[in-house]
């Protein structure tokens, strides 16, 4: 949770572990970081997979690659924070986004779309 709302902030060096429970679910969500700049730093995915003996709720993949996407501004992010607050706006656009937080080439992206090419149809993905 939140620093200092439902816990104390990690000290650094420290650690954490969040026990919970999760039934009736597989899939993937995403967390990430409630402490200043962190929150546009520290992010991930959280894959939940069937219980040891039980399926997915539909076919089973034959490859998972997570994929995160993410948004980096050339900017101190908590100025970008301060500025989304002051207007009630959202953040002001993104310089770039990362994939698996790698940002590669800093370039305007094309408007006409993207292609992402999955080369063996016959197999399951799970991305």
């Amino acid at each position: 949770g939140p620093e200092f709302v439902t816990q104390c902030p990690i000290r650094p060096g420290g650690s954490y572990t969040n026990r919970f429970t999760i039934q009736g679910q597989e899939g993937t969500l995403w967390w990430h970081a409630h402490s200043t700049w962190l929150r546009a730093t520290v992010y991930g995915a959280l894959i939940i997979r069937p219980r040891l003996g039980e399926s997915y709720p539909f076919p089973k993949p034959n490859l998972e690659t997570p994929i995160v996407l993410g948004e980096w501004w050339d900017a101190n992010p908590i100025d970008v924070v301060r500025e989304a607050t002051r207007t009630g706006a959202a953040p002001n656009v993104s310089d770039a986004y990362t994939i698996n937080a790698q940002p590669g080439d800093v370039y305007k992206c094309s408007s006409k779309g993207l292609l992402l090419q999955i080369s063996n149809l016959s197999s399951i993905y799970m991305i």
